[in-house]
């Protein structure tokens, strides 16, 4: 009787932990899908609204037609308006404080006080106008040194 009861017991776990390992995967982000959960958790609210970006709808990507900055509004109404300008000083306080340092000169902080740069839609901080031409010419290198910074802000 033990000796069936033990066979039971190993079976039962073979089937539980392959049920495990094949049905509960995680799927793994791409740097695009990374790049956009991080942009929105740092931004974290509408430009438009003011209100949480993920607290009733899936946020809409839009792009100012005169920066090309990439923002989220919280839901398809909100980008028929403009956005407010006190909610994008908000954002963009919090895209600054995220950063914290330039992505080239890495020892020098930044602010949203700070000289601030388009770089392929995204805004990013710098400590001095040279630094957005050296992210541009790489602009790969130093968006993935951006997520990098927003990752780790966010687990603070």
């Amino acid at each position: 009787m033990i000796r069936g009861l033990s066979k039971f017991l190993a079976l039962a776990v073979t089937v539980v932990f392959v049920g495990f390992s094949l049905g509960d995967e995680p799927k793994k982000e791409s740097p695009e899908q990374r790049r956009e959960r991080l942009q929105i958790a740092v931004q974290a609210i509408c430009p438009v609204s003011g209100e949480s970006l993920t607290s009733h709808a899936k946020p809409v990507k839009m792009t100012d037609p005169e920066t090309k900055e990439v923002l989220y509004v919280c839901c398809e109404d909100c980008l028929k308006s403009k956005p407010d300008a006190k909610h994008l000083d908000k954002i963009r306080a919090n895209f600054a404080k995220a950063q914290g340092h330039c992505l080239v000169m890495t020892d020098n902080e930044v602010s949203e006080k700070s000289k601030m740069g388009i770089v392929e839609g995204h805004a990013v901080f710098v400590c001095c106008p040279p630094c957005i031409k050296k992210m541009t010419a790489a602009p790969e290198k130093f968006l993935a040194k951006l997520d990098d910074l927003y990752e780790a802000s966010l687990k603070k």
